[in-house]
């Protein structure tokens, strides 16, 4: 007998509740991580160009550590060991509060952010260090010159490989479920195991993945054009 699909299974309760709520963690994860990702890898990146060197190596070191140890290896470290690192009650105080979720933003954050710190640097050089001097030459110190001529020119250049990356949080979400976080791809696991419509399950979890990378680079392209730097604009991967 051969397995007959039935995508209305999908919509009955709890399944229904299930890939909301998936969905839903899903989002709120890697927006979250993609913030915190953004932040940290411009401050990090913007060290790469600081006078002082010992700034600039502590930037390197850090995109060299986060950007080359596995997602999923950060993220049984943050989950497993770093809370044995911790005085007891504050160990008791994130698996109180949840620190399933919080150890998925935190990995997710962090190695973001050494991604982004790798463009930053790549689109600091393609500023190149004519325009850095003639704002210095106009009385500017370093920092204004970053903040008010570099940086905006800068975000504008790295667009498209903001773009990737922000899909690849999106993608990298999924791993959460290895530490328990309810989120798409553990919802879907859920379905599959409690009423064996693997593919109906799997199926979903595929669709939601791909509607959500194809809406991130649709807004991200908008965001592109507007922002089109001609001559400077950086192409991310595919």
């Amino acid at each position: 007998m051969g397995y007959e699909v039935k995508w209305s299974v999908l919509w009955d309760q709890p399944y229904r509740d299930w890939i909301l709520e998936g969905l839903y963690l899903t989002v709120e994860i890697s927006l979250i991580a993609w913030f915190f990702g953004l932040t940290i890898g411009m401050l990090v990146g913007m060290l790469s160009e600081s006078p002082r060197k010992p700034l600039a190596a502590v930037s390197a070191c850090y995109v060299e550590v986060f950007r080359n140890i596995p997602l999923l290896v950060q993220l049984f470290f943050a989950y497993f060991v770093l809370p044995l690192l911790l005085p007891l009650h504050l160990r008791r105080y994130l698996y109180e509060i949840g620190w399933e979720w919080g150890s998925a933003v935190l990995t997710l954050s962090v190695y973001t952010s050494a991604k982004v710190t790798g463009h930053v640097r790549s689109g600091l050089n393609a500023v190149g260090h004519g325009l850095r001097q003639a704002g210095l030459s106009t009385g500017l110190t370093w920092w204004q010159m970053e903040r008010s001529i570099v940086v905006p020119l800068l975000l504008r250049i790295i667009v498209p490989n903001i773009t990737t990356e922000f899909v690849t949080v999106f993608k990298g979400s999924s791993l959460a479920m290895a530490v328990g976080v309810v989120e798409t791809t553990y919802m879907t696991q859920r379905i599959g195991f409690q009423s064996f419509r693997w593919i109906e399950a799997n199926t979903v979890g595929t669709v939601v993945y791909l509607l959500l990378a194809w809406t991130v680079a649709i807004l991200m392209g908008v965001v592109e054009r507007k922002v089109r730097v001609p001559g400077l604009l950086q192409r991310g991967l595919p």
